[in-house]
């Protein structure tokens, strides 16, 4: 029990070294479009210049500075990072006014800073401020040293009975810090909603961690309904390759078999068969190809001897012969190139081998499919309807698959089908796809989002900035330069990539949509 006390404190230093470093927040101000973060250092100063809707940080842009105090200072602002900036002027313990007039790609705007000094100024909602790169390192560094630690001694103890509380007891403070502030409520209909936690991040943090705002507002978003669908193809853009007669599968130097993937041309040869007949049917084949060529024999010395006559024979009979005998060599190359010698299959298409069922040696049958092609560019996409009041309402969509993260394919309405299908008892629906079908496969899964007209949402925010926090749907909102809150809402509607928020959010306030996670970890 000594030696586990002794664990136990050795924990609870560990954690301790390894927490981040706290970082004070600076004097901040916004304008029309900008925001300026003020912080003072010892031998200048750093401004951070943001975008105010975005938060995006503003590289480029022409700062000139004007600083009112115990002295007058003034001057342009060099660039020190992406969106930060820097002057030689330090603050004194007495409060300074800066102005700062912000020109960047055509846009102009005014801000005024006051009571510059030495010490940065309490913020009401600040909690911490988040860790640095290499805080964070250090964090992880530290925390899997601890997990090392605890694993080890797990294993040495355990020949003894107290080893799962031992492991319990060394691993108990991180998982209370884990679990520290993590919210559990939610709120219905009709319900208060949990009151909303303030999280502060300085700016150069922001920077760092890719922090990105959307303005809301009240918006018109397409209505749509989820189906499920599946990547079909065109059939303009898609060709499989039957043999005419069974056949056995040719290995020909100057013809390889097709490999999946490959691009192929309209007419290039893409496989080679040997046809397989009977002894019958040889015989038969045989019988009418030595015909054909004792007719073609005769018809050329016919033809030899009128030609050497001259004008004794009629001009008529002389080209009568000639076309018999091109009919007779054509039957000829017919019966000597499939049923007697290889039949050779050719692309009908310009596309991608999707799939190949060819092996050396390999019989195949007339309604086996040897080798499939398609054009990538020209794929489409069936859905399956099952609410028929919808359907005459679709007009186009878009679609998205978990196997293709962040894309989204926009669609435009084919047809829709003329009958139930028994199988699934739904109505199918075809789109084809505007742009970027290179990127899908066939029979690649999809959920298409049908548009069915257009809705109006009170507060509109992108699917992406909801968070669930604890089994209750929750945002972030931006409430300064440098301040957050993690604040409860209640959804409406869906419609597509939106979210209507019933409650909780008004219109013109900023929500984060990227960096949620890292504000989330904020204690």
């Amino acid at each position: 029990m000594r030696m586990l006390a002794k664990l136990f404190s050795a924990a609870l230093v560990a954690l301790a070294l390894v927490s981040p470093a706290r970082a004070a927040p600076g004097f901040a101000a916004e304008g029309e479009m900008f925001e300026l973060v003020v912080r003072a250092e010892a031998d200048r100063t750093l401004l951070f210049l943001a975008e105010r809707d975005s938060n995006a940080p503003v590289e480029g842009a022409t700062l000139d500075i004007e600083i009112a105090g115990p002295t007058v200072w003034s001057g342009r602002a060099a660039p020190a990072g992406a969106g930060i900036y820097a002057v030689d002027w330090r603050a004194g313990a007495s409060p300074a006014n800066l102005t700062a007039v912000v020109q960047s790609m055509g846009r102009d705007d005014l801000i005024l800073i006051e009571g510059l000094r030495v010490e940065a100024p309490p913020a009401a909602p600040v909690q911490a401020a988040a860790p640095s790169l290499a805080d964070w390192r250090v964090l992880v560094g530290g925390g899997a040293g601890l997990l090392l630690v605890a694993f080890g001694v797990g294993m040495r103890l355990c020949r003894n009975r107290a080893a799962p509380l031992a492991l319990a007891l060394i691993l108990a403070p991180s998982l209370a810090f884990a679990h520290a502030g993590h919210d559990h409520g939610g709120a219905t209909v009709g319900e208060a909603l949990p009151p909303a936690r303030a999280v502060a991040m300085t700016k150069e943090s922001q920077f760092l961690l890719g922090i990105r705002t959307f303005r809301v507002e009240a918006r018109e978003a397409a209505d749509s309904v989820r189906l499920a669908g599946r990547v079909v193809p065109d059939p303009a853009g898609y060709a499989r390759l039957q043999p005419s007669q069974s056949g056995r599968v040719l290995a020909d130097p100057d013809i390889p078999i097709p490999h999946p993937g490959q691009r192929v041309k309209r007419g290039q040869a893409v496989a080679v068969l040997a046809p397989t007949l009977n002894a019958v049917d040889l015989a038969e084949q045989r019988a009418a190809l030595y015909e054909t060529e004792t007719q073609i024999a005769r018809t050329e010395r016919q033809l030899s001897r009128w030609e050497r006559i001259g004008d004794a024979v009629a001009r008529k009979e002389v080209d009568d012969a000639r076309g018999e005998l091109e009919r007779l060599r054509k039957k000829r190359e017919q019966l000597a190139g499939t049923a007697l010698g290889r039949e050779v299959l050719t692309a009908p298409i310009d596309g991608v081998v999707t799939d190949s069922h060819l092996v050396p040696g390999e019989m195949l049958a007339p309604e086996r499919t040897a080798v499939e092609i398609v054009d990538p560019e020209r794929l489409r996409i069936e859905a399956v309807l099952h609410d028929l009041g919808l359907a005459d309402r679709v007009v186009g969509g878009s679609a998205v698959s978990r196997q293709l993260p962040g894309r989204v394919f926009p669609l435009a309405l084919v047809g829709l089908g003329g009958r139930i299908d028994p199988a699934d008892q739904g109505l199918h629906l075809l789109f084809s796809v505007r742009e970027g079908a290179g990127a899908l496969k066939l029979g690649l899964p999809v959920d298409v989002w049908a548009e069915t007209g257009a809705a109006t949402l009170r507060v509109g925010v992108p699917l992406e900035a909801v968070l669930d926090a604890g089994g209750a749907p929750a945002v972030f909102v931006k409430t300064g330069p440098e301040a957050f809150e993690r604040r409860p809402v209640r959804l409406g509607r869906m419609v597509g990539d939106w979210a209507e928020v019933a409650a909780g959010l008004e219109p013109g306030e900023r929500v984060v949509v990227q960096g949620m996670a890292q504000l989330a970890a904020v204690r």
